[in-house]
C-alpha cells in the first residue's frame, strides 16, 4: 500500500508535473478527506492551467481532472469549478460538466467561465434553479440572448439579478417581459426602473404599475377611497409620461 503523502506535498510536485499519474492521484485520493481531496484537485487544476507541462503530463492531468468530476463530494467538485471558473484555457468537457452540476458547484463557472457560450449557457438557465439562474445573470457583458432567454424562464430571484446588472445586455422586449410575468411584486419593479437609459413608455408603464399596487393597498386598508385611489393613480402616469 502506497504511504499516504499530505496536501502540502501534493500540491508541491503536482506543480512541476511530478505527480500526474492517474493510478497514483486515485489511490492517494481514497486514503484522504473530502477536504484534502478538495485542496488537492485546485492545485492539480492550477497546475494544468499555469505550470508548464509536458504532453503526457498534460494528459494525465486531464485524466484525473475528468474522474474528480464524479466525486461523490461536492467540497470537491466545487473546488475544480472555482479553480477553472475565469481560465480561458479550462478543459471545455469539464466547464461543462461543472455548469450542469447541483447548483453550488456550478455557480463559479456560470458566473465566469468565457469557455461557455450562449447556447450553453441558455440551456442551463433553461433547467437551472434560482440560484443557478442568478449566477447566470449577474455574468459581466452578458448577451442579449442569454438576457432574453432568462427574462423568459428565470426565477424571480434570477430575474432581479438580471434586472440589477448593468453590464447585461437587456432589451426592451425583455424588460417588458419581466414585467408581463412579475409585474405585481415591487422589487421586481424597482430592479428595473434603477437601469440607466429606460425607455420612457416601460418607465411609464412600470410607475403605473407602482401606482396601481400601492392604491390597491391603500383601498384594501381603508385609507383611500377607490376613485381617489384611482385618480392619483392616472396622475402618477401622467407625471411619468411627462
Amino acid at each position: 500500500m502506497m504511504k499516504p503523502v499530505s496536501v502540502r506535498q501534493f500540491a508541491a510536485v503536482s506543480v512541476y508535473g511530478l505527480f500526474m499519474i492517474v493510478g497514483r492521484f486515485l489511490a492517494w485520493a481514497q486514503g484522504v478527506s473530502a477536504r484534502e481531496r478538495a485542496e488537492g484537485a485546485s492545485a492539480l487544476a492550477r497546475a494544468y492551467l499555469y505550470a508548464d507541462l509536458l504532453d503526457n503530463d498534460r494528459r494525465d492531468a486531464d485524466v484525473v481532472l475528468t474522474t474528480l468530476l464524479d466525486d461523490p463530494s461536492p467540497v470537491v467538485r466545487r473546488a475544480l469549478s472555482e479553480a477553472f471558473a475565469s481560465a480561458e484555457d479550462a478543459p471545455h468537457h469539464i466547464i461543462v460538466a461543472l455548469a450542469n452540476d447541483q447548483s453550488d458547484v456550478s455557480a463559479p463557472v456560470l458566473g465566469r467561465s468565457p469557455v461557455l457560450s450562449d447556447a450553453e449557457l441558455i440551456d442551463c438557465a433553461a433547467i437551472g434553479d434560482a440560484f443557478a439562474q442568478s449566477a447566470i445573470a449577474l455574468r459581466p457583458n452578458l448577451s442579449a440572448a442569454v438576457a432574453a432567454a432568462l427574462a423568459e424562464v428565470g426565477t424571480r430571484e434570477a430575474c432581479i439579478s438580471l434586472a440589477v446588472n448593468g453590464g447585461a445586455d437587456l432589451p426592451e422586449f425583455s424588460m417588458r417581459r419581466i414585467l408581463d410575468r412579475f409585474g405585481d411584486d415591487g422589487e421586481i419593479r424597482e430592479s428595473l426602473l434603477s437601469r440607466p437609459y429606460l425607455p420612457p413608455t416601460l418607465r411609464a408603464d412600470l410607475v403605473t404599475a407602482t401606482a396601481s399596487a400601492l392604491s390597491a393597498f391603500v383601498t384594501a386598508c381603508a385609507w383611500m377611497s377607490g376613485e381617489r385611489a384611482e385618480r392619483a393613480t392616472r396622475e402618477a402616469r401622467e407625471k411619468a409620461t411627462f
